[in-house]
């Protein structure tokens, strides 16, 4: 089991340096018989892409690992993205259309609980390890969070097991939401019928449909970072992702 240094550390790289993360594919391989592949061969690409034909279809299992950026990272893009173009779904939304709502609140209030934290915590550890050194000004949160895992390992050899303990809850609480409002924490399914217009990359989403579409990739080749927002799905119906 991790010491809780070593778990601080696991959080503070989720938060600040970014994770791989294993996509596992189900990937369709259609078994074409000779006068299909003869028929298929004679049609224009278009029809030819959306031809569906009697052979039989197995199911190949694949995987790919792939680095995700920092969860900080991301929550700076949920905030500075629209909710919806109908008004948005966070508090006081209305269904007013054309307007430009703020961006994810929920993702501000945990990118301002991490900024307070790091700082808290950076200036209470340096307050027990370096007693005799002055406050240092202009550290910025990702500094100041890459300090924090040797620091509480120094600080739980020199006993202050209290407050590593306190930094490994409140950052575990930070890592969690996060995750929980960037979608990594609900269950998963790929889009059946429909792939990436960016790479032609397998696409996800939640099962309950509460996150963003986003293109995973194949097995082949990482994925090209395209984003179909909650309020943009009509794109893929449409077509502009087939």
């Amino acid at each position: 089991m991790a010491t809780d240094p070593e778990f601080i550390a696991g959080l503070v790289a989720q938060l600040a340096g970014g994770w791989d993360e294993r996509i596992e594919y189900e990937v369709p391989v259609t078994q074409h018989a000779a006068l299909c592949q003869l028929r298929r061969s004679a049609m224009p690409p278009g029809r030819r892409k959306h031809h569906e034909c009697g052979c039989p279809v197995h199911f190949e299992a694949r995987a790919q690992t792939m680095q995700l950026p920092s969860l900080l990272d991301q929550l700076q893009e949920a905030v500075a993205e629209p909710v919806s173009k109908a008004g948005g779904d966070g508090i006081g939304a209305m269904d007013r259309p054309h307007s430009n709502p703020p961006g994810n609140g929920e993702a501000l209030a945990v990118l301002l609980s991490v900024t307070a934290d790091a700082r808290k915590y950076y200036d209470a550890l340096r307050r027990v390890l370096y007693p005799d050194h002055g406050e240092r000004k202009g550290v910025t949160v990702i500094s100041a969070l890459r300090a924090i895992p040797d620091w509480c390992a120094m600080a739980s050899e020199a006993g202050y097991d209290d407050l590593v303990c306190e930094v490994k809850e409140d950052l575990r609480k930070r890592v969690r939401t996060a995750r929980i409002i960037l979608g990594y924490d609900s269950p998963m399914a790929m889009l059946a019928n429909t792939v990436c217009g960016g790479c032609g990359g397998a696409l996800i989403v939640a099962d309950d449909a509460s996150t963003d579409v986003r293109c995973i990739g194949t097995p082949e080749a990482p994925s090209c970072g395209t984003k179909y927002f909650r309020w943009d799905w009509i794109k893929l119906l449409e077509g502009e992702g087939a």
